[in-house]
C-alpha cells in the first residue's frame, strides 16, 4: 500500500521545513511513500529552499503553481500528480510522529480495505495553548479533545463529514476522483475539507478516527484577533460558495440557521431560531462580548465555552452579511 503525502504551501518556508523533517523518518520506509509539495506561488524563499531540498531527497516532488489558486485547487494539483493508493492531506504547519503513516495503513488494513477515510489526532503545542483561552477552545473542537457532552451521538468509526480536515486526513485515491476532488470554487478560508468529507459520506465512505496517528499543529496563530478574520472570511466567501455548490449540506446542518429567514420554506421552529440568532448577533450584543473575549484571552479563569461558541457563530454571520471585497481582508 503506497501513500502519496500532499503538502500545499504558501509563504511559510520555516514551517514547511519542519513539516518535511518530520516526514523524513517514517517507520514504513522511504520506498512506501512519496511527498508532493505544491507551492501556491509563494513569494518568500520557498522555491529556493524546496528545490535544494528535493535535490537531496529520493521521494519528494515539487510543483509550483504559476498563479495563486487557493488551497482546494492546490490540493487537487497534488492529487492529480500522485501515484499512491492512499492520499494523505498534510498542511505545511503539521508535525507528524514517525509512526504516523504506519498508523493510517494499519487502520486501512484492519478494515479490510473497506470504504473508509481516516482523520488523525491533532493538537497544538501546549506552550501555545497555555497563552490563550481562544486557542484552548479551538483545540476543544478537535475530535480527540471534545468534552463528553459534545460527543453524544458521535461514532468514532463513522464520523460526521465536518470532522474531515486537512490536518492529517487520508482517503483512497480512487475515492477522491470518484467524488470530484476538492471543490475549487472555495478560494478562501474554510469549508473545503467539510465539502470533501460530505461528498465522501454521500458516496458511502465512512470517516474513521485514528487515535494512533499523532501530529502537532505547529502554529502559534491561535489568538482571537487572528481567528476573527478567519471566521469572517468563512462566512463572507466560503459559506456563500457552499450555499451555491452544496445547498443540501447547508440545509441539513447548523449552517441553515445562519441563513436569512424564508417564510415559505422554514418551519415555525426554524423561523424562531433564526430570529433569535439574528437578534443576538446584532452589534449591541456582539461588540461587548467580542471586547470581553479579546481582553480576557490570557486569563484561564475567564474561559467559558458558550462564549466562544457564540462569538465564532456571530463572526461567520458578520462575514456572510458583508459586501466587502476580498482585498480588504488582511491577516
Amino acid at each position: 500500500m503506497f501513500i502519496s503525502v500532499i503538502v500545499p504551501t504558501y509563504n511559510r518556508v520555516d514551517t514547511l521545513h519542519k513539516c518535511l523533517q518530520h516526514l523524513e523518518d517514517q517507520s514504513i520506509g522511504i520506498d512506501n511513500y512519496e511527498v508532493i509539495v505544491v507551492d501556491d506561488c509563494s513569494r518568500d524563499e520557498t522555491p529556493k529552499f524546496i528545490e535544494d531540498y528535493v535535490s537531496k531527497s529520493k521521494n519528494v516532488k515539487y510543483i509550483r503553481n504559476q498563479t495563486n489558486l487557493g488551497l482546494a485547487t492546490t490540493r487537487n494539483v497534488g492529487i492529480r500528480a500522485s501515484k499512491g493508493d492512499i492520499l494523505m492531506f498534510l498542511d505545511n504547519d503539521l508535525l507528524i510522529s514517525n509512526t504516523f503513516l504506519e498508523a493510517h495503513i494499519d487502520l486501512y488494513k484492519a478494515n479490510n480495505n473497506k470504504n473508509i477515510a481516516i482523520v488523525s489526532d491533532v493538537t497544538y503545542q501546549p506552550k501555545d495553548l497555555d497563552k490563550t483561552n481562544f486557542g484552548r477552545f479551538i483545540q476543544s473542537r478537535a475530535i480527540g479533545y471534545r468534552a463528553e457532552k459534545y460527543m453524544q451521538g458521535i461514532d468514532l468509526a463513522d464520523l460526521p463529514s465536518n470532522f474531515f480536515a486537512g490536518g492529517g486526513s487520508s482517503c483512497k485515491r480512487e475515492d477522491a476522483f470518484k467524488i470530484g476532488l476538492f471543490e475549487e470554487g472555495l478560494k478562501k478560508y474554510g469549508s473545503e475539507d467539510e465539502v470533501f468529507g460530505y461528498r465522501l459520506k454521500k458516496a458511502g465512505i465512512k470517516i474513521v478516527f485514528c487515535p494512533a496517528a499523532k501530529l502537532i499543529h505547529f502554529d502559534s496563530n491561535i489568538l482571537p484577533h487572528y481567528w476573527r478574520i478567519k471566521y469572517i472570511e468563512l462566512g463572507r466567501y466560503s459559506l456563500k460558495t457552499l450555499k451555491e455548490k452544496e445547498p443540501e449540506l447547508v440545509n441539513n446542518s447548523l449552517y441553515n440557521l445562519l441563513m436569512p429567514i424564508d417564510r415559505k420554506k422554514d418551519s415555525i421552529k426554524a423561523i424562531f431560531s433564526k430570529f433569535m440568532i439574528k437578534l443576538f448577533s446584532s452589534t449591541i450584543f456582539r461588540v461587548p462580548i467580542e471586547k470581553f473575549v479579546f481582553a480576557t484571552d490570557g486569563n484561564k479563569k475567564f474561559y467559558t465555552d458558550i462564549v466562544y461558541r457564540y462569538i465564532t457563530m456571530v463572526w461567520i454571520i458578520k462575514g456572510f452579511n458583508s459586501d466587502e471585497q476580498i482585498e480588504k481582508v488582511k491577516y
